[in-house]
């Protein structure tokens, strides 16, 4: 681990020898931002091979404010990140205000209806929306304006820049590697961050759940779990649990799952995400970027 500042630390610093920074019109640059952290991920278009993994997690969940302030902080004091001559840049905000339409019924001036049965929508956030493609599903959602410009001030002179949700590379990255689960038992998928869950289930190659919960302990953790899996009428006996994100094997998440859940497994590994390819160099573990890499599809 790399201490920046007093704000963060970076876990995470992978770089590919084949990463030339002349070559830079060949890379797609991956952002995946959030109150708690920022992840950076580089991948050569015409190879499909990760160059770059970086991971900068915040000591604390930082203000929109300290947010931007940060992130200065961090494009100062690097060699590459304020390039503009990415192939593409794509930034996947880590939020709980989003919702899903399916694609048929998805009216672009109706994004801001669509929203406030959830959530208040005030003047200084900014609507977005993304395609899931291999679901026929439009992904709305919002993103701080102050962070939106931030972002278009800094690439504003980069031909191909877009905003997505955290989800929508998640639930891609879920439909594209997808394996029919062992009979009879409910496939949930749990990406597990800091604060939030992101639970989603798939059934007969369809979404069927989606949502984000905020928690604070363990059993909160487990609260949601037990909770959607009662809504939906399946068994905590008759279910398994894939987990990615911020999880260990042995950590206490992980072990209080395994007591009311009949498989609990992190299966997702590099031939897991068929799409990006790795040097026999990278040692970090793929199921804990799982969204990051999602976001290549």
């Amino acid at each position: 681990m790399d201490a920046t500042d007093k704000l963060s630390i970076r876990e995470v610093s992978f770089q590919d020898d084949a990463f030339d920074i002349q070559a830079l019109g060949n890379y797609n640059l991956y952002l995946s931002i959030g109150q708690d952290g920022l992840e950076i991920c580089v991948i050569d278009t015409q190879t499909n091979r990760c160059l770059i993994l970086e991971h900068y997690s915040f000591y604390v969940n930082l203000s929109h404010n300290q947010l931007t302030s940060h992130l200065n902080w961090i494009y100062d004091n690097h060699l590459f990140l304020k390039a503009y001559r990415w192939n593409e840049i794509k930034i996947a905000y880590r939020g709980k205000a989003f919702t899903l339409v399916p694609q048929a019924l998805f009216e672009e001036d109706e994004a801001v209806k669509y929203l406030k049965h959830l959530t208040d929508v005030t003047i200084d956030q900014t609507i977005c929306y993304s395609e899931i493609e291999n679901l026929n599903i439009m992904n709305v959602f919002l993103v701080e304006t102050e962070l939106v410009a931030w972002f278009e001030n800094i690439y504003a002179l980069s031909e191909k820049m877009s905003f997505v949700h955290q989800t929508a590379s998640l639930l891609k990255g879920l439909k594209q590697q997808r394996q029919s689960g062992p009979s009879g038992l409910a496939q949930l998928f749990l990406h597990v961050e800091s604060e939030y869950l992101t639970l989603s289930i798939l059934k007969d190659d369809q979404l069927e759940f989606c949502n984000v919960f905020a928690y604070k302990t363990e059993q909160d953790f487990l609260y949601y779990v037990l909770l959607v899996i009662d809504e939906l009428r399946y068994f905590p006996d008759k279910s398994i649990v894939n987990l990615t994100g911020n999880i260990m094997p042995d950590s206490s998440i992980y072990k209080l799952l395994d007591q009311y859940i009949q498989k609990v497994e992190i299966t997702l590994n590099q031939s897991s995400v068929s799409w990006v390819k790795f040097n026999d160099k990278f040692d970090k573990d793929v199921y804990q970027y799982f969204d990051l890499f999602s976001l290549h599809l």
